[in-house]
Order: C-alpha cells, then sequence, then structure tokens
C-alpha cells in the first residue's frame, strides 16, 4: 500500500485525528476517489506512519482517525546525503531525483561544479523538485522524507562535508579497481557531476579534501545513471 503525506503540523495524536490538507487531499479524494470509511497508511515524513481511517472528506481537508502509530520502518541503517550537480535537462535531474529518495538517500543538495550548465538552484525548481520528493517517498514506502536543499557552489560543499569522514566521489575515469568500499560508516556524503564530468582542478581539491575516489564500471554513464547505480551500491552493500 502506498504512504500517502502530511505535515506534522496537522496530526493530533492526543485526540487521534490526523487531516490531509490542500492538493494532497484533492487527490485522495478527486483523483483516487477515496470514500469515508477507507484505510489509509500515511506518514509526517519524520520516520511515523500512521494507520488511519478516513471520517470525514471536505471540499480542502480529509480527515481520519488514526488506528495504529508505527515507526522508522525499512529505512536504510546509513545516512546518504547526495550532493548532485544539475543537468541541462530538468526532466532527468528530476529523475534523478525521485530515484534517489525511493533508493533511500536522507538528503539530496543540487551542487554547481565548473562544467555545470544551469547556475543556480532555487525558488521554484527547489520546491518543484521537493514535491517530487514526497511523491518519491510515499510510492516507494518510506517514511522518511529527505529534504532537498538550493543549490551551493562546489567550495561551499567543501566546507560544508569537512566535519565528515566518509565521502565518496564517483568519478569516470577513476581505474575500475577503485570501486567502492564500504567503510561501515553511519553517514557518508556521495557526489556526482555533471554531464561535462569533473575539472581535473576539481577532482585534485576533492582528494585534498579527504574525498574517496570511486569508479563505477568500464562503461562511462549518464550522470542520473550514475547516482542511481552509486547511491544503490552504497545502502545495499
Amino acid at each position: 500500500m502506498e504512504y500517502y503525506y502530511t505535515n506534522k503540523e496537522n496530526i493530533d495524536e492526543k485526540s487521534g485525528v490526523l487531516t490531509v490538507k490542500g492538493q494532497d487531499s484533492k487527490h485522495l479524494s478527486r483523483v483516487l476517489r477515496k470514500k469515508t470509511g477507507d484505510i489509509l497508511e500515511i506518514t509526517d515524513g519524520n520516520r511515523n506512519i500512521f494507520t488511519s481511517k478516513i471520517v470525514e472528506i471536505t471540499k480542502d481537508s480529509v480527515v481520519c482517525r488514526i488506528l495504529e502509530k508505527k515507526y522508522n520502518l525499512f529505512e536504510p541503517g546509513i545516512n546518504v546525503r547526495l550532493f548532485a550537480a544539475p543537468l541541462r535537462n530538468q526532466d532527468r535531474f528530476e529523475f534523478l531525483v525521485e530515484k534517489t529518495v525511493e533508493l533511500g538517500v536522507s538528503e539530496i543538495i543540487p551542487v554547481i561544479t565548473k562544467h555545470t550548465v544551469p547556475k543556480a538552484y532555487t525558488g521554484n525548481k527547489t520546491e518543484r523538485l521537493r514535491k517530487i520528493a514526497v511523491h518519491a517517498m510515499g510510492q516507494s514506502q518510506r517514511c522518511y522524507l529527505p529534504p532537498v536543499r538550493e543549490s551551493v557552489t562546489f567550495d561551499e560543499m567543501l566546507k560544508m562535508t569537512a566535519i565528515f569522514e566518509n565521502k565518496v566521489v564517483f568519478y569516470e575515469h577513476q581505474d575500475r579497481e577503485k570501486a567502492y568500499r564500504n567503510a561501515e560508516k553511519e553517514d557518508i556524503c556521495v557526489l556526482v557531476g555533471p554531464e561535462g564530468g569533473f575539472s581535473e582542478s576539481e577532482i585534485n581539491s576533492l582528494i585534498e579534501n579527504n574525498w574517496q575516489v570511486c569508479s563505477l564500471g568500464d562503461r562511462k554513464l549518464r550522470a542520473e545513471t550514475a547516482a542511481i547505480i552509486g547511491i544503490y551500491e552504497i545502502i545495499n552493500k
């Protein structure tokens, strides 16, 4: 059963009532044709899942009675922060966000590298990515909603990640022997570059800042493919 989302502010555990509002409620009532008495699995995106029964449907809300609360089901035991360069084709970057959320990333931060064509990722673009993350979370039965941040520069990313020990960048020119090895850490930062790849100076900076430069094989992969395969390998090793 797909999970549905409501903000934690719409949940009153004392009274045992939660409400789905806005477009999400319209999707439930008008598109999915949910009715009073139907049972839903609803998450607040903070690892809580509420088995709930619809008791009222209004024009702008679906009101439910909480039947059962569960916590942190099926989330990976590792926090993966994904730094990914935006792509020329926005649809492809949205695909990257959707699939990596389904796989289990804990955070997504667009990073602007030397060869990144879009030079910013803020405002409406970021809000659209956040909506995609919400739907991907529900479809894949995740109970944690990964935040999607506004874009940062390459240098800002280096500063943000300085405190982390386990950092991996997937680089197309790295030898196959330098594949990712599980470092058995609870937190890991992952970096995937743009279509044009990383510059030599960027790779040197990453190495100087203790990033592990890894290969994903002999083939040259699209950036979104590299992100999906890399995240899968890290979470499932």
